[in-house]
């Protein structure tokens, strides 16, 4: 009765323009995710912050909420995750999930967590569903692939039941909410090293600062000055690295790499699996070079690498190796 009293008095401030801290909205968003909010309330709480903007209290608050509630994924080794929080609304190829069989070709442990597409035209479940990677069998059914495969890809929905709540409001105020920060916060493991990519670069500082309050270390933040999720292919990327209780900020440019080249978009399903297939097999051209350079981050922020550079350089050669191929091929 206490929890509903006081989720009450924090709704009405969130209405009224105020600010949560991070021990409030750590409680409100536990009685969101309880059933304890009715449907109106939750849309008054994910709108009313996303008006004024979603503070890093608030953030770390709803990630610890969100992360006491989820369905927990046991590994035995270090495990890594690359993901985004999609919005861009942008289309484009589904980049993070190559990536992770990248690094899993590489002999990193890759625990990837994702959804369908919200906003563009393909999500990571959507183009694994699609190229036969098992996205929704049992978790005692995925706990034996992952130590099969060293890879294994955790369907939201069945990792964050307590979302049931919230979800059906969520898709109807029909925006983006304080909830596409969560998901990639929220990963079912616990992972040693995380690469989150973000299409809006101007809320770089406040979700770097969240992980900071949520004592996360080896997690990078990145946006393109072109609006994507992702390292881009054709503008400079702002990359905020979260590690030993600092936040680090640098840039990405990729003519540091290669002679940029327009992010390549895709209108249907179909296309998003072709160009994936593309890009993780040795003749993928310019999409190896595009998957090679977010793969370069990761490397680097895990301490596989020693820097972009030889990141980028390692990702290349196992690509045109046949290596990525041939460690989709085994799964």
């Amino acid at each position: 009765m206490w929890r509903r009293r006081m989720s009450k008095e924090l709704i009405k401030r969130v209405g009224l323009g105020e600010e949560l801290q991070m021990n409030e909205s750590y409680e409100l968003f536990l009685s969101m995710m309880n059933g304890e909010m009715n449907e109106a309330e939750i849309a008054a709480v994910l709108v009313g912050m996303r008006l004024r903007g979603e503070t890093p209290e608030e953030i770390a608050g709803a990630s610890k909420a969100m992360n006491d509630k989820k369905v927990k994924f046991v590994t035995s080794v270090n495990a890594y995750d690359t993901c985004g929080t999609g919005g861009s609304g942008k289309s484009t190829m589904n980049i993070s999930s190559a990536v992770a069989l990248l690094l899993s070709a590489l002999g990193l442990a890759v625990v990837k967590h994702g959804n369908r597409a919200m906003s563009g035209t393909v999500g990571s479940a959507d183009v694994y569903e699609l190229a036969g990677v098992p996205i929704d069998a049992d978790i005692e059914v995925m706990q034996e692939y992952y130590e099969k495969n060293n890879f294994a890809f955790l369907f939201a929905p069945l990792y964050h039941p307590a979302m049931k709540h919230a979800g059906p409001v969520r898709r109807a105020v029909m925006v983006p909410t304080i909830f596409n920060f969560l998901g990639p916060l929220a990963n079912p493991a616990e992972l040693t090293g995380q690469i989150i990519g973000i299409s809006k670069r101007e809320r770089l500082a406040d979700i770097s600062s969240a992980l900071l309050m949520l004592d996360r270390s080896g997690v990078a933040i990145y946006s393109s000055m072109d609006g994507y999720d992702e390292v881009s292919s054709n503008a400079m990327t702002e990359v905020h690295e979260v590690s030993d209780g600092q936040i680090t900020k640098y840039f990405i440019n990729p003519e540091d790499y290669f002679t940029p080249f327009a992010m390549p978009v895709v209108k249907t399903k179909e296309e998003g699996l072709e160009m994936f297939m593309k890009a993780i097999s040795p003749d993928g051209g310019d999409l190896n070079k595009l998957i090679a350079l977010n793969a370069g981050l990761a490397l680097k922020v895990f301490g596989s690498a020693q820097s972009l550079k030889a990141g980028y350089d390692k990702a290349l050669e196992t690509l045109l190796a046949g290596k990525v191929m041939e460690k989709f091929r085994s799964l």
